[in-house]
């Protein structure tokens, strides 16, 4: 009896050293998994549920780390540390709109610049630019090298209609030092004027982002559409091939590849590119563009088939 009690003594003092030494080595699996142990032999232990959440947030498996924060909260509903876990990994699984609910509960912690910039990830995702907006100005203060911080507010005063203040903080970001994910960033902003049809400044950031790194099929759509809109379709097309070669699954640059080159009167090439995106039924005018370009090439049947489809 003397000896049971020893082991069990024994394997509560190891286990709990044995799981905060996997964390601190950044071994977040096995600190999980003696976490977990310890939650089995000591089911009325509700920290180590919440140790458990933690090891799995970690280790960036936040659905199990989320389940086990809520089991934990069900108890402690108010421990702002727990509560501030649960959002993040709540927005990590691009649930934000519900993350708000455990921000709020976490509120004690919001001089932190770690939740501020959550909790303005979170207020932007869920479509609150104007609450995510002072919460990016506060992080930018306090980190005016932190480059999440300067998008995040360069994209909120876009969207609240603050052009000159977006420009400015764009300004700033791109002054920062390179990174390893600057390019995610740049490409953001550059996709934000874009869908903002700030041709011109979005021309310029897509060519940037262009010039950082791999070929992106998406980007050379971008690019061509700025191009077309400024500049008319004949200098568009090489954007719009090399969109087509990079993916051909990807319909967007199909599309605006057979409508430039219907607005530069060569249906005959027009036609293998509208033929794939019009069949792809995402836009019934394609139909219509394949429809014409058949008839200018007199393909009749295939005219009025086409047509009958964009109706």
């Amino acid at each position: 009896m003397q000896m049971t009690w020893l082991l069990l003594l024994t394997s509560w003092i190891a286990q709990p050293e044995a799981a905060r030494l996997a964390m601190q080595q950044g071994r977040y699996d096995d600190a999980a998994r003696l976490y977990s142990e310890l939650a089995r032999q000591y089911p009325g232990e509700p920290m180590l549920r919440y140790n458990i959440g933690l090891a799995l947030y970690s280790a960036r498996k936040f659905a199990p780390a989320l389940k086990e924060l809520q089991a934990f909260l069900k108890l402690q509903p108010n421990a702002p540390q727990a509560n501030f876990i649960a959002a993040a990994s709540l927005l990590k699984l691009n649930q934000a709109c519900p993350s708000l609910l455990y921000f709020d509960r976490a509120a004690s912690m919001r001089d932190l610049s770690e939740y501020l910039e959550q909790r303005a990830q979170a207020e932007a995702a869920c479509g609150h630019p104007a609450l995510a907006l002072p919460l990016w100005e506060q992080l930018a203060a306090r980190q005016p090298l932190n480059t999440r911080a300067w998008l995040g507010l360069g994209l909120a005063r876009t969207a609240l209609g603050q052009q000159a203040q977006a420009q400015e903080a764009f300004a700033r970001l791109s002054a920062l030092p390179p990174s390893p994910e600057l390019r995610g960033l740049e490409r953001d902003i550059a996709r934000s004027l874009w869908s903002s049809s700030r041709y011109a400044d979005a021309r310029a950031a897509l060519l940037r982002v262009k010039s950082m790194g791999q070929p992106e099929a998406s980007l050379e759509y971008e690019l061509g559409d700025c191009t077309e809109k400024l500049d008319g379709p004949e200098p568009a097309l090489p954007f719009y091939r090399q969109a087509v070669r990079l993916d051909p699954q990807l319909i967007s640059a199909r599309a605006a590849l057979g409508r430039a080159l219907i607005a530069l009167n060569r249906p005959q090439d027009a036609i293998p590119h509208l033929e794939i995106a019009a069949r792809a039924n995402i836009d019934k005018s394609l139909w219509a563009a394949l429809a014409n370009s058949y008839r200018a090439v007199g393909r009749n049947r295939d005219a009025a088939a086409a047509l009958q489809r964009s109706r």
